[in-house]
This record gives C-alpha cells, sequence and structure tokens, in this order.
C-alpha cells in the first residue's frame, strides 16, 4: 500500500473490481469458449473431411449443447455465479464422450477403419431407414456411430440409452448429470480396441445394427407377438426364446446380411467352450441354438462350407428353424411389408467362393456391396489364413470399401425438424443438470 493511501489498488492504479463482476465476467468467457468449439465442430461437419457423413450426428449433439448453453445464459446473475461452472462441466463431460469418438477420425489410420464399420452399419440401417419412412410424430433418425471401445466384446448403445458408465470416470460430476447422460442423441455400436484391424471381426457390427433396427423402428411387439403365435413353442420354452428375442433377430440380421462368413466368425468368437451361461439363462441362446439360427436365416443360394455345429444333438434343435421362420418369414408392417432379406440380404451369394478365390490370388473381389466384399475377405481367413495374412486381404478389402463410400453425409434431411427435436432435448438437459439439490445430492469425486 502506498503511503498515505486509505485502500488498496490495482496495477493500474484502478481500484479492483468486486468478485460478482470478476466472477461473471469469467463465466462469459467460459461460454464464448464452449460456444466458439462447437463453432469450430459446426464447420468441419460442412465440408468435405473426415466428418462428412457424420454431419447429422454432430450438429444433433450440438444442437442438444446449444440449447443448454442459452438457458445458462439466461440464468439469474446470482444464480449463474454459482451454479453455471458446475452445469458447464457436466455438459463438457458429456460432450467430451462424443469429442473423443469423432477427433479419433481425424487420425488417418483409425479414420479408415472405422469408416469401413461405420459403412457396414449403414449397409443394413439405411435400407430399413428408408423402409420405415417418415412417421407422423416422429423425429428422424440418426444411424449408429461405431467407436472403439475397452470393452471386451461389440455391444450396441441405443437411442436414449444411460451412457454414463462409458464416460472416460464412470459418471457425471453432479448427481443430477448422473440423470441427464440417460439422453443417447444417437445409437452407438462399440468396438473393443483388441480386434485391432483384423477385418473378420468387423462382422459383429453388423449383428449390432440388428439391434438397433429392433429399437429404433420399433419392432420388439410384433417379433414378441410372431413368436408367441406363429413359432409352436410349449409355454416353457416359449419363456426361453422371449429372453432371447433381441439376441436372436440381431444375430437373423446379421447372417442375412454377410451369410455364411457371420457365422464363421460367431463360431470363432464363441470358441469351443461356448458362451457363458447355461441352458435358458442370460440374453443368448446356447451355442449350439445360435448356430442354428444362422444357418436357418442364411441368404438363399449359400455355397461353401459352414462351420460344424457345437455340442451334440438336442430335442430343441427343430425350434431355431421355427423361430426364424415365424420372425422373418413374413414382412414387417413397420418397415413397409419387407423382411430383412428384401431389405439388406447378400448379394450373389452363390458367387462368394469366386470372390475369395479372387482375393487368395491378389485379385481385387470385382464386387460393390459393403457385406459382400467384407464377408468374402472373411471366408478367405477362414479358409487360409496365412494367405489371408501373406497376401494384405484385410487391408485390400478395407481399401476396396474405402473406394465404395460416398462423401456424401448420411441421413442429413429435416434439418428443422432435427433442430425442434434438439432444442426440446437441450432444454430437458438443463433442466436435469440444474435442478435443486436436496441434502443428500453432493458433488461425485472427481
Amino acid at each position: 500500500m502506498n503511503a498515505g493511501s486509505s485502500s488498496p489498488t490495482a496495477p493500474t492504479g484502478h481500484a479492483p473490481v468486486g468478485y460478482p463482476a470478476r466472477r461473471e465476467h469469467e463465466i462469459q468467457h467460459v461460454l464464448a469458449d464452449f460456444h466458439a468449439e462447437l463453432d469450430e465442430w459446426t464447420a468441419s461437419v460442412l465440408t468435405e473431411g473426415p466428418l462428412l457423413k457424420h454431419r447429422s450426428q454432430v450438429t444433433g449433439a450440438i444442437g442438444v449443447l446449444r440449447a443448454a448453453l442459452e438457458r445458462v445464459e439466461r440464468m439469474s446473475a446470482p444464480d449463474r455465479s454459482q451454479r453455471a461452472p458446475e452445469i458447464m462441466l457436466d455438459l463438457h463431460h458429456l460432450w467430451d464422450f462424443f469429442r473423443g469418438k469423432l477427433l479419433i477420425r481425424h487420425l488417418p489410420r483409425y479414420k479408415s477403419l472405422l469408416d469401413v464399420s461405420d459403412e457396414l452399419a449403414w449397409s443394413l440401417y439405411e435400407p430399413a431407414l428408408r423402409a420405415a419412412g417418415a412417421k407422423a410424430g416422429q423425429f428422424p433418425k440418426e444411424p449408429p456411430l461405431t467407436f472403439l471401445s475397452r470393452r471386451p466384446i461389440p455391444f450396441a448403445m441405443a437411442r436414449g440409452a444411460d451412457f454414463e458408465p462409458l464416460l472416460s470416470h464412470g459418471r457425471q460430476r453432479t448427481f443430477h448429470g448422473r440423470s441427464a447422460a440417460q439422453h443417447l442423441p444417437f445409437p452407438l455400436i462399440g468396438i473393443p480396441w483388441s480386434s485391432g484391424r483384423h477385418l473378420p471381426a468387423l462382422l459383429a457390427v453388423a449383428h449390432e445394427t440388428g439391434h438397433h433396427i429392433e429399437d429404433d423402428f420399433g419392432l420388439a411387439p410384433t417379433l414378441k407377438s410372431r413368436l408367441a403365435e406363429r413359432a409352436g413353442l410349449s409355454p416353457q420354452r416359449l419363456a426361453h426364446w422371449e429372453r432371447w428375442l433381441g439376441e436372436t433377430f440381431a444375430d437373423v440380421c446379421a447372417t442375412t446380411a454377410c451369410g455364411a462368413a457371420y457365422l464363421w466368425t460367431l463360431t470363432d468368437a464363441l470358441g469351443p467352450a461356448g458362451p457363458d451361461g447355461e441352458e435358458g439363462s442370460g440374453d443368448y441362446p446356447p451355442a449350439r441354438l445360435r448356430a442354428l439360427v444362422c444357418r436357418a436365416a442364411m441368404p438363399p443360394g449359400t455355397a461353401g462350407l459352414l462351420p460344424p455345429l457345437p455340442g451334440e444333438p438336442d430335442a430343441s434343435d427343430d425350434e431355431a428353424e421355427a423361430v426364424v421362420a415365424a420372425l422373418t418369414g413374413e414382412g414387417l408392417a413397420e418397415l413397409d411389408g419387407r423382411t430383412p432379406q428384401d431389405l439388406f440380404g447378400l448379394r450373389r451369394p452363390e458367387g462368394l467362393t469366386i470372390t475369395v478365390d479372387r482375393l487368395l490370388n491378389t485379385l481385387p473381389s470385382n464386387r460393390g456391396d459393403v457385406p459382400g466384399i467384407l464377408a468374402a475377405a472373411t471366408l478367405a481367413f477362414t479358409t487360409a489364413p496365412d494367405s489371408y495374412t501373406e497376401r494384405g486381404i484385410g487391408e485390400r478389402a478395407l481399401n476396396e470399401v474405402l473406394a465404395l463410400v460416398a462423401q456424401t453425409p448420411r441421413a442429413d434431411t429435416d434439418r428443422d425438424l432435427r433442430a425442434q427435436r434438439d432444442t426440446v432435448s437441450g432444454n430437458a438437459l438443463f433442466d436435469a443438470l440444474s435442478a435443486p439439490r436436496t441434502s443428500n445430492q453432493g458433488v461425485h469425486p472427481a
């Protein structure tokens, strides 16, 4: 303090402003920085680049965040000073869940792998999306986004699911942030990091896409009704198959799209010991029944050897064919009266043996369909794994798929309707984050 001065002064000679004013400016800086980042992400999906095909997914997530940020800006100054930093930390945590999955697509090694897995998912999802059409009162649907995951097996996270367990620290900062993580804006498909660039492992993406087709287009009631009315199962066996229904339909979708190649990868994934659990437990049928489901769903004209059936013959073996016929023998009204085979059945399955020979002889596949190229590469691996590796069949097939990818956004329609939906979701997100706490709702450790 200078001699004779009655109050502290800033280096400029002016008295410092009070804490409330400094706090308000700090919050405004953080808000402006968040908006600026979102502006950059928005620009990144408007022109050709790594994220162009993900425009609908990115703009959807950003629309939700912007609506929530606008609510923060409209808070009273005292409320904003007290609550805004914590709310924005949760918003950043939520956005970081998507940020990392998008940033990795700027690395060529991972971009190519994820582009191929995205394209396989789209090859099933897009025909179903077109068949389902726009329904009155329903918002448009973005396609699944694939990503690399720490989990040991592939998995699907449905639109609107609770994704808090997948966050970097497993949970949100605040109690209300935890409830806000129950609104996944588009479906996800996780692929284990441990799969690396082993292309046959990607066929599991077709199975996980089957889950999203069932969820997004509301097929479960019809499938359950058909199972009960058409499969001819006893009440006891019906109870088992009802529990297995989701996984069974997903296996049907994957086999329909990828043919025998999916059954080979499934057999390898299950291993000699079969799936976890005993008969009638869990969400999956026993390994033998899963294999029989895939055989019953095999595209017409399938040629070549199939893997041997696991286990011993059982009285329940005939159920698999009856179940598949009940579920997909006729078209589904929700999909414009079409069956999975109608929508995304493997093209020219009888020609895959020729395609496999071409790949093993270092020739191009001469196929123009993503599932067909990946199925042929997988069958080349099961036929001659040494040659598959030595002749770079996996990378060659990956590059063939990439050459088919059109540089246009996926499902980028009905933007005004999407914006309305995102605003509603963003307001709900803010309401969840800003709700008053009760005495037992503290802050979780960072």
